[in-house]
């Protein structure tokens, strides 16, 4: 199944070196799709000008979790968040076991933990399993692997692909090779421009294709 993202422009005021201009795409829409470039190409531009274009329609709507967790993390503690985002009854079981598959050993004691007395790394994973608890139709991840573990890493991954396989439609914006090398689509930015876009097989198989020239790391 494909899907398409519209056209994007965003200009800085106080920045007249940069714009983004993103032409319409079409993707493949069978896994989740990897927007990569370097610091400062405008990923985190692109992920948070799609999610404010479809902030106004509801069947549309893209869910956009930032880098800078502060501008998502607004409540007190988890159970307060979920209630602020849903209307209905929390499932307390279901999210203890999201708190425990993405590192927590005693989730039932992180449910009204404080955001603000927990490592950089822990409040990643609380956005994280704000997200998947949440279960949205669109999901934008700017950076989901800061301050995670490879083990949660892997967690992570599945969890993409469970969204996916529920024709979720998932982009995440990432610097790790394993995200990129396991999505069905990539997105490659330069300078707020397009500069190649196709299912990721068949671009990392193409000889003149390099990874790294889009900041994508390895690990040693």
């Amino acid at each position: 199944m494909t899907y398409t993202l519209p056209p994007l422009r965003k200009q800085y005021p106080e920045n007249h070196n940069f714009e983004l201009n993103s032409n319409e795409l079409e993707l493949g829409g069978d896994g989740y799709t990897c927007l990569i470039g370097n610091n400062g190409s405008g990923k985190s531009t692109y992920g948070e000008t799609l999610a404010e274009l479809s902030s106004n329609s509801p069947g549309e709507k893209w869910y956009y979790l930032p880098q800078h967790l502060h501008r998502f993390l607004f409540a007190e503690n988890l159970n307060e968040q979920l209630a602020a985002l849903l209307s209905q009854d929390i499932d307390q079981s279901r999210l203890i076991g999201l708190l425990e598959e993405l590192g927590f050993s005693h989730g039932a004691s992180m449910l009204e933990f404080p955001f603000l007395l927990m490592s950089g790394g822990e409040r990643r994973r609380m956005a994280l399993v704000c997200a998947f608890y949440l279960e949205p139709e669109r999901l934008i991840l700017d950076e989901p692997e800061i301050g995670v573990t490879a083990k949660e890493n892997m967690v992570l991954l599945s969890k993409l692909n469970n969204l996916a396989a529920k024709n979720a439609r998932v982009i995440v914006i990432s610097h790790n090779a394993e995200f990129v090398r396991q999505s069905s689509d990539i997105i490659c930015l330069i300078n707020g421009k397009i500069a190649r876009v196709g299912r990721t097989q068949e671009l990392i198989s193409d000889p003149l294709f390099k990874l790294d020239d889009y900041g994508v790391r390895f690990s040693q």
